[in-house]
Parts: structure tokens; sequence; C-alpha cells
């Protein structure tokens, strides 16, 4: 009996971890995080970089302390962002230019959970429900798409003027 005991033992580990199912990470998405992405074009709506060294700080408001955070620091030929949203219902982002300007872009938004399954979790996307930005380096900011999920995609473009020069 104890020679058997070994194989009885195996047979019934084998039974029980057949008996339960396997984790699905393997089904979990690879990106689970989403981020807002900008697109810099010019006025007539072509892309365009940002060859000046760019920093964008996220700004976010707490009850009583605003809280600054680098999210890119010194990008150069900038013609795309990549940019996380907060979990409060508005983001403010702080671009800093290289001659000291700065343009303030506020994106408000409506925060949706998205649960994926147990071993993943839940993901946030996003609802955009209005966006502002000053206009002393940029000219305006258009939201054209307002469903910010883990998905690549352009969100809002930026625009600037582009003035031609003589050669």
């Amino acid at each position: 009996m104890m020679k058997k005991l070994p194989i009885v033992f195996s047979l019934f580990l084998l039974a029980v971890i057949s008996f339960f199912p396997a984790c699905e990470v393997e089904n979990c998405p690879p990106n689970a995080l989403a981020y807002a992405q900008f697109n810099f074009v010019d006025q007539y709506g072509k892309s365009v970089e940002y060859t000046d060294t760019l920093t964008v700080i996220g700004q976010l408001q707490t009850a009583d302390t605003l809280i600054y955070d680098t999210l890119i620091n010194k990008s150069t030929n900038t013609s795309t962002l990549s940019l996380p949203l907060s979990y409060g219902e508005q983001t403010r982002f702080i671009f800093q230019y290289n001659n000291r300007q700065r343009d303030i872009i506020t994106v408000n938004h409506r925060n949706i959970p998205y649960f994926i399954n147990l071993d993943c979790g839940t993901m946030m996307f996003y609802e955009v429900t209005s966006a502002e930005a000053t206009t002393r380096m940029l000219d305006s900011l258009v939201i054209t798409n307002p469903n910010i999920d883990n998905y690549e995609k352009e969100n809002f473009k930026i625009y600037f003027t582009i003035t031609a020069t003589n050669e």
C-alpha cells in the first residue's frame, strides 16, 4: 500500500488541478491603460512637429492642494502626445515651451470603469465632455473623438498657425 501512495497522491493532485480552471491572464489586453491622444496640426489640418523643447506637466487639484507631475520632459520634434487622464472629473495639462511661454489645456471628462474579468481587473475609460485651451502658442484645440479607451486613436487636434518662409 505504501508503494502505491505516491501514485494515488499524484492522480489525486492531477484531478484537483484539472478541476480548477486556469487563469485567463492571456485574455487580458496588452495595454490596460487609456491615454488621450493629441495630434499637432497646422491651420490646414496637416500634421506638424513642434521642433523646439516641450515639457508637459499634469496638474491635479485635491481638496486643499495642487499637485504637479512632469509627464513629458523636454521633448523635441513632437507631433503627437499620449497623456493619461486623472480619476477625477477634470484633467489639466500645462504645456511649457522652450521660450518660457505656457498653454494650459483643461479636459473635463466622465470616468467609465470597465470590468474585464477577475484575473485582469478593471480599466478606466473616459468620455470627454468638454475641453478648452489657452492660446499663447497654440491656436485652438478640437475634440475629434470624445471616447478614450485603451486603443490608440486620435482624441484631440492641437492647431498651430504655421507661417510660410521664403527660401
